[in-house]
């Protein structure tokens, strides 16, 4: 019998700090894991040497996060990069060294886990700097218009990352069976 209810869950925790004040806020949400991201955990999990999307020459991850502030379209499955708007500049970076990781022991990361995949990018004062920050994605190096998302994440309310800031987005991915 088939699970119909195996799926891939996924938390966004998105930690904004004021350096000036100390104050952090915290931005929970979900995110949608696309086809694209669906091919590429399929094929990592068979042990393909180099999965389509997300991985240098040699099969290493290279995918880089990006955040958006515009009039993008609601994740779904099907999304790509056209269906986005607004690019924060300075958003699109790589990940923190040592991700994506398993059991990420970082304190801000509320959505970590034993067998939780989780990627971060850590954004500096300078880096990202925009107002009504609103989605999130993963996508390939170098992207193009229409390249594929691992995954992509609209936060309820969007918010607003200063150069008295500091940002460290956490993506949680945990593959859910019975």
């Amino acid at each position: 019998m088939i699970n119909e209810k195996m799926k891939i869950k996924g938390t966004i925790v998105a930690v904004l700090t004021n350096e000036k004040t100390g104050e952090k806020r915290t931005f929970v949400t979900h995110n949608i894991v696309t086809n694209a991201g669906d091919l590429f955990y399929a094929e990592r999990g068979v042990n393909t040497a180099v999965p389509t999307n997300f991985t240098d020459g040699a099969g290493a991850f290279d995918g880089i996060m990006e955040l958006y502030n515009g009039a993008s379209a609601a994740p779904a499955k099907g999304n790509d990069r056209s269906d986005l708007a607004g690019l924060v500049t300075g958003s699109d970076q790589a990940m923190d060294s040592g991700y994506p990781k398993v059991n990420d022991l970082d304190a801000d990361n509320t959505g970590a886990g034993t067998d939780i995949v989780t990627y971060l990018v850590s954004y500096a004062k300078g880096d990202a700097n925009g107002t009504g920050i609103a989605d999130v994605i993963i996508t390939n190096p170098s992207p193009g218009a229409s390249e594929a998302l691992l995954m992509h994440a609209e936060f309820s309310a969007s918010f607003d990352k200063t150069s008295n800031d500091t940002l460290k987005v956490f993506i949680n991915h945990q593959m859910n069976g019975v």
